[in-house]
């Protein structure tokens, strides 16, 4: 009998993104999709679509590549285990507006969402947003998966990487007055805009205590954004209410 192959639900749900400008790549990191409104978004970080540092707006590369035109996201196609990749256009060609949706504040907040094109050739796996009011409490120094693609690596094909971080800071507290807590972790460059989750299994903390049974507890804690210092393995997580606050309550034309 054959051996059969066990993909991990979530390992289907980051993309690995690519960033061009005028055909030519000057980034890479990692997004997912959310579905709200009946239309499919892009979720992943402001400084992937811009190429800058949200806090000071300059580029991020050292040769000053930055502004990219076009985002290359790679998508399952319908058959699992195969992968390609469709481009969207990030400035309107005629307007030379910016296609993505940032935060009210602006790159005060390093998430955006992009409204992506529809094809009959690809499957999207959506995020499950509920995913993040699962009843999990989670704690400092408690360890939290983040997914997504170290150097544009993947573990086959264009499934990502799974790295494994501990809470650095209380959750429900905000890092320098933004909606952001910070893990402690050994990220690489091309995971920015990774999902981060925390899953439990048996045992763990609920807000009525501890609770024991089977089943496979997962709480969605957020978008990876990247080390708060180059020489540092703490990272900030934006909480996932930011992408309630981005996408607007009624849906969009694409």
């Amino acid at each position: 009998m054959p051996h059969q192959i066990r993909i991990d639900p979530l390992s289907c749900v980051p993309v690995h993104l690519e960033c061009f400008f005028r055909g030519q790549q000057i980034g890479m990191g990692t997004g997912f999709i959310v579905n709200k409104h009946n239309n499919n978004f892009l979720v992943t970080n402001w400084h992937m679509v811009t190429g800058r540092h949200p806090d000071n707006n300059q580029p991020i590369s050292n040769t000053g590549a930055a502004d990219p035109d076009t985002m290359g996201i790679w998508y399952h196609t319908t058959t699992l285990g195969s992968w390609t990749r469709k481009n969207e256009r990030l400035i309107d060609e005629t307007t030379g507006e910016k296609k993505w949706i940032e935060h009210s504040s602006g790159n005060q907040v390093d998430v955006i969402a992009l409204p992506i094109s529809q094809h009959s050739d690809i499957k999207t796996y959506p995020l499950d947003l509920s995913l993040a009011n699962t009843d999990l409490i989670i704690s400092p120094s408690e360890d939290v998966s983040i997914i997504g693609f170290p150097y544009g690596i993947a573990s086959s094909g264009k499934f990502p990487i799974w790295k494994t971080g501990n809470i650095a800071s209380e959750i429900d507290l905000n890092y320098e007055n933004k909606p952001v807590f910070l893990i402690d972790a050994s990220t690489r460059e091309g995971m920015s805009g990774a999902p981060v989750i925390a899953r439990r299994k048996g045992i763990r903390q609920t807000s009525a205590g501890w609770a024991m049974g089977g089943g496979d507890y997962i709480r969605f804690l957020g978008i990876y954004s990247g080390r708060i210092r180059r020489d540092s393995d703490i990272g900030m997580v934006w909480k996932p209410n930011v992408i309630n606050e981005i996408i607007p309550k009624e849906s969009l034309p694409l």
